[in-house]
């Protein structure tokens, strides 16, 4: 640590609209190691707390934003600003735990079963404009288990800083240093990183837009047409904006499923839905996967809807803003998927970028089909919906996104708050092409890597599965009621190998 408190340097990060959409939101994952061997019963031989403590401070010379604070300027727009004598380290910590690690794996891996240090890191930082200030930008809680059989990595990294992509950057680089330090005792010097990380958000200013059409016209209405509530919602200093978004998504508990499905059955359904797409056009296996969780995950929502009207009680404010401009549309499904746009955009140093760079999608589907029988036709039709949506991601449209949420002072709060005016909502986020159990630190790769905790019901993730097993995990957020009723989905349950729901 002291090398890197007297080598950073005094500097400051603007963000940008990409980051104010998800101010004050946290991606935190926990990554479970087990201990496979019968001799190495000593912690100085397995994720050595020595070793990962040395390579964690070694990690942030390379992510030095992490040490910075939130602050706001006097349009309330938000910066991150690094004070080399008086640094906002991240929180580390390294302790036992009194679990096994069959325990938790009997278990599967619960979240409900994590310690309670590892909550209120995984929401909105909203209580104060001093917790703004104050807000560490990276929480890292290390566990070790009883009787030496696993640790547990928890890491939570401000949103507004990275993306999924920027945070499993550092989580990699991290793991590569931890193995190399124990690989190399004695040298003081770690490998150069095999690419940079760019944190300046200037990059967004060089896209090279030819088509200045490339928006459609719903992104328009989300994102062009000012409101009296939204411009209300982007005047708010962000701690304020942030409770008003607290009361949007966490007025309904949610809890956490976990479905395993072959990479074998994913294909043959790839297959079969890929026999009704329309001419010319091909599907991956992702927009596949999302057509499918939006119909499963749609259909268990609305029939919970059916079953009982929502009562919840959302603040006044909170409820005009969702409502404004429109109203709730009953007559359409939001699926809101994100697209990591680093290789479609014409700008300098996109691929070394880690900050926020993915763009949002929001695909309209009518209820009406996502509610029909899931068979490959009806399944196409989704499919292709979604496939045209990220074919049509492409450098002008990207740049016009930056362009509106950059020029128009609120247009970032207009997204989210349209967002939240649809009932019918599931956000998928497909991860499972980052090298989630690439992290190996020394020891082998993780057992589980898991989300933590979703902001947002109906929220899903699909990770990849375990190399051992292969195929793909999907990871729903949902209230219990659409849960259970998820599980009733004879067709989806048809296809998931194993599944852990937890309540």
């Amino acid at each position: 640590m002291d090398v890197f408190v007297s080598t950073v340097k005094s500097q400051r990060f603007p963000l940008d609209g990409f980051d104010e959409v998800v101010s004050g939101i946290y991606i935190p994952c926990y990554c479970w190691f087990e201990n496979n061997s019968l001799t190495e019963k000593s912690w100085t031989v397995f994720m050595s707390p020595e070793i990962l403590r040395l390579s964690f401070y070694r990690t942030l010379q390379d992510f030095p934003i992490l040490a910075g604070r939130f602050k706001t300027d006097k349009h309330s727009r938000g910066y991150v600003e690094i004070e080399s004598s008086n640094l906002n380290m991240p929180v580390y910590t390294d302790t036992d735990w009194d679990v096994d690690f069959k325990q938790m794996r009997d278990a599967g891996f619960a979240t409900k079963l994590l310690p309670k240090s590892f909550e209120g890191v995984c929401g909105i930082v909203a209580a104060s404009k001093l917790a703004i200030v104050s807000a560490k930008l990276g929480i890292f809680h290390i566990r070790r288990l009883k009787n030496f059989s696993g640790v547990v990595i928890f890491a939570s990294i401000a949103h507004a800083i990275v993306d999924a992509y920027g945070y499993f950057a550092f989580m990699s680089r991290w793991a590569e240093l931890s193995k190399w330090t124990q690989q190399n005792v004695g040298n003081t010097t770690p490998p150069v990183p095999t690419r940079a990380f760019v944190f300046d958000r200037s990059i967004h200013a060089s896209y090279k837009i030819n088509n200045t059409d490339a928006l459609d016209n719903l992104t328009l209405e989300s994102m062009a047409n000012g409101s009296i509530s939204t411009r209300f919602f982007a005047w708010l200093p962000i701690d304020k904006r942030n409770l008003l978004l607290k009361y949007m998504v966490s007025s309904k508990k949610s809890i956490c499923c976990v479905f395993h499905v072959s990479a074998q059955t994913i294909e043959a359904l790839r297959n079969d839905t890929q026999t009704y797409a329309p001419k010319g056009m091909h599907y991956s296996i992702n927009d596949v996967a999302t057509a499918l969780l939006a119909m499963v995950v749609g259909q268990a929502n609305q029939k919970s809807r059916d079953v009982k009207l929502s009562r919840q009680s959302i603040a006044t404010a909170s409820q005009s803003i969702a409502e404004d401009g429109g109203g709730n549309r009953e007559e359409d499904t939001l699926v809101a998927v994100t697209v990591n746009s680093r290789s479609r955009v014409n700008c300098t140093n996109a691929k070394d970028f880690v900050g926020n760079l993915s763009s949002p999608r929001c695909i309209f589907c009518s209820s009406k089909l996502i509610l029909a029988e899931i068979i490959a036709e009806n399944l196409s039709a989704v499919a292709a919906s979604i496939r045209n949506a990220i074919a049509a991601t492409d450098n002008d449209y990207v740049g016009q996104i930056n362009y509106l949420i950059n020029s128009v002072s609120d247009s970032h709060m207009r997204l989210v708050a349209s967002y939240h005016k649809y009932k019918n909502r599931v956000t998928v986020s497909n991860v499972s092409k980052y090298n989630c159990y690439g992290l190996d630190f020394g020891t082998g790769a993780p057992s589980v890597v898991r989300p933590v905790l979703s902001v947002a019901l109906n929220s899903i993730f699909v990770m990849p599965g375990h190399p051992d097993v292969g195929g793909y995990d999907f990871v729903v957020f949902a209230e219990e009621r659409v849960s259970e009723l998820i599980v009733q989905n004879r067709y989806w349950m048809n296809l998931v190998d194993s599944f852990n729901l937890e309540v």
